[in-house]
């Protein structure tokens, strides 16, 4: 009996825990739906892609979903960036991936003020791409919508056609 009970003691707060039980939301914060999307392009998982929902409904306007797409294209929702999941709604979505040519010299960062001056040059002459389409990362032209709903808890999405623009330079 004794160890059942010690047993319980140590349990129960793990499983709260992991059931998120006692998570405090802000004030005025809607109840959360757990969800994740698959974000595609040309039906291939895009890894890497931050992905903002927008909501219509403005009494929802203070809470963002969003995330990072992982390697498998999934990304599972938060909101305002800390608390798992999303409103129910309908949403706006956008997508957007970028990134720098690597660094021929990452060994340089961590060492002279002088090493650090050379690699802050080099970063001004890499190249930024883009690997989705403008109109996707934008709130006003993206064409994505999805409904966030209490049964509903995966959501596919396809964000166009794959290309790769360079986006900017560092000033």
């Amino acid at each position: 009996m004794k160890r059942l009970l010690v047993l319980l003691v140590l349990l129960l707060p793990a499983s709260l825990l992991m059931t998120g039980c006692g998570e405090r939301l802000p004030a005025g914060m809607p109840r959360l739906y757990p969800a994740s999307i698959t974000v595609t392009q040309e039906g291939t998982p895009l890894a890497g892609a931050l992905v903002q929902l927008i909501p219509e409904d403005p009494a929802n306007a203070a809470w963002g979903p969003g995330g990072t797409t992982n390697q498998s294209g999934v990304v599972v929702l938060r909101t305002n960036g800390a608390y798992l999941g999303a409103p129910l709604g309908t949403y706006k979505v956008t997508v957007s991936k970028t990134e720098m040519e690597p660094h021929p010299n990452p060994e340089l960062r961590g060492g002279s003020e002088e090493d650090l001056r050379r690699s802050l040059a080099i970063l001004r002459t890499l190249r930024t791409y883009s690997y989705v389409e403008p109109q996707y990362g934008s709130i006003r032209y993206t064409p994505l919508r999805i409904e966030i709903t209490a049964r509903e808890r995966n959501y596919t999405i396809d964000a166009g056609r794959k290309i790769r623009v360079e986006a900017r330079t560092m000033p």
